[in-house]
């Protein structure tokens, strides 16, 4: 017999009063394929409104149970978003900031992954069988517009067209009277960048695949020396036009296919330069001090490291965060937005090179998803940056650093209404690390803590 599945999730949009987890049916084709932290989409209420929802855990229950409850429709990640710490977090937020799950979820994912549900409108067959003579007039037009296009349009812009407010309910009346079918999807609000590539195809044969001209023959050495490259690169350094690119590749000697690529927020190359970092006495007693709390910290530790502006706080920084990333473990590094200046990213960017990650409201929504990438799959091992840093997706985090502690931007003033020094805390007691609090004129909050060891 085979064993039934059933995912626990929270759905989007829900209120305080019924912000909990709903048991969903796994369909048998979705089994191997869900697992926590992934989006899905699934319906519900009365009306089976379709729903994004986030899978917190997968149960086994017996056939009588699964026949009960509603199944999931789909699932919107390949693989899982949050880890389990990130869920977690989440379920810390919901009970310290009074915000629902899904409400803390959202600041951890970039804005350019999120998905968004369209919904989409047809004419539906059976309604040549109905009277729309007894429709108005805006209902006979949208009718008639969807019949003549014969295809699904989109909400927003059929409601464009018509002339009609965003707030419309009259074409889901028409769903209801059965003139027209509605249909929801998923959508992510950012696409990835990709770039068109091509290489010889493995079955290629020199000897059997027909007379090739001239140009078509420097395209297939190219390729043979190189191996695979972009179809700009192959035009560049071949002097070809895209048309014999895709002729060999309608004639399958070429394979096309698409690579995701990183959208950089560094928009020149910077000679990396690390040099060896050389302290005072009193930079060097407090490094000491903070190695060995980095270094004993089993439960995670906090510090906070006091010193008048100009007194070498980067230079004791710079330094733990060498230590960190030498052991392979991850740094998030935070400042206010009014401290990221070009001077601080360039200290930064000279001593990390591309080992960085930033994170500011300056930079475009696919340009912080890339970056949010970039942390996930290893690519980057330092992460810099303003609050919502603090969310960076490192697998180990060993260190977080907060310059200026004490400025008000670490608060966030929209839901969830976070500070950005306990998100820190609850990941370095997750993860075993250290995190130092640093400014020159420390919160009294965070100066008395220190004074109480």
């Amino acid at each position: 017999m085979r064993k039934c599945l059933a995912a626990r999730v929270y759905v989007e949009q829900a209120t305080i009063s019924f912000d909990k987890p709903f048991d969903y049916a796994v369909p048998f084709d979705l089994a191997d394929q869900i697992c926590p932290g992934q989006r899905v989409l699934v319906p519900f209420g009365r009306a089976n409104k379709k729903r994004q929802g986030m899978v917190v855990q997968i149960l086994e229950r017996d056939q009588s149970e699964i026949a009960i409850i509603k199944p999931i429709l789909s699932i919107l990640d390949t693989t899982p978003v949050l880890t389990d710490e990130m869920l977690k977090l989440a379920n810390f937020m919901r009970d310290h900031t009074f915000c629902t799950y899904f409400e803390a979820i959202k600041p951890m994912l970039p804005a350019g992954i999120n998905m968004r549900i369209i919904a989409s409108y047809r004419y539906a067959p059976k309604a040549d069988r109905l009277p729309v003579s007894q429709l108005d007039a805006d209902a006979q037009t949208i009718v008639a517009y969807l019949k003549n296009s014969g295809a699904c349009v989109k909400r927003a812009r059929m409601l464009e067209i018509m002339g009609l407010q965003p707030d419309s309910t009259l074409p889901d009346e028409l769903v209801k009277q059965g003139f027209l079918i509605r249909t929801d999807d998923a959508v992510r609000r950012v696409g990835d960048a990709t770039v068109r590539m091509v290489r010889l195809h493995p079955l290629y044969d020199p000897d059997t695949a027909g007379k090739l001209t001239a140009k078509q023959r420097a395209v297939v050495e190219f390729l043979s020396d190189c191996e695979t490259a972009s179809v700009k690169e192959v035009c560049y350094f071949t002097g070809v036009t895209q048309a014999v690119v895709t002729t060999l590749c309608k004639k399958e000697i070429l394979i096309c296919y698409e690579n995701a690529v990183y959208r950089s927020p560094h928009h020149e190359n910077i000679k990396q330069q690390t040099l060896p970092i050389q302290l005072t006495e009193e930079q060097q007693a407090a490094y000491d001090g903070l190695l060995r709390q980095y270094e004993q910290a089993d439960k995670g530790e906090t510090a906070l490291l006091y010193g008048v502006t100009g007194s070498g706080k980067t230079q004791v920084f710079l330094k733990l965060i060498d230590r960190a990333v030498e052991q392979g473990r991850g740094v998030i590094v935070m400042v206010p937005e009014i401290a990221l200046t070009p001077q601080t990213m360039q200290i930064f960017r000279t001593r990390y090179g591309s080992d960085i990650a930033i994170f500011h409201s300056a930079m475009s929504l696919g340009q912080r998803t890339d970056e949010w990438k970039r942390i996930k799959n290893g690519d980057a091992k330092i992460a810099v940056g303003t609050r919502s840093a603090v969310f960076a997706p490192f697998s180990n985090i060993g260190l977080i650093i907060m310059d200026e502690e004490q400025e008000h931007t670490y608060k966030s003033e929209s839901a969830p209404r976070f500070h950005a020094r306990d998100i820190a805390r609850f990941r370095c007691g997750y993860h075993k690390g250290l995190l130092v609090l640093a400014s020159a004129t420390p919160s009294v909050e965070s100066f008395s803590l220190a004074k109480a060891g």
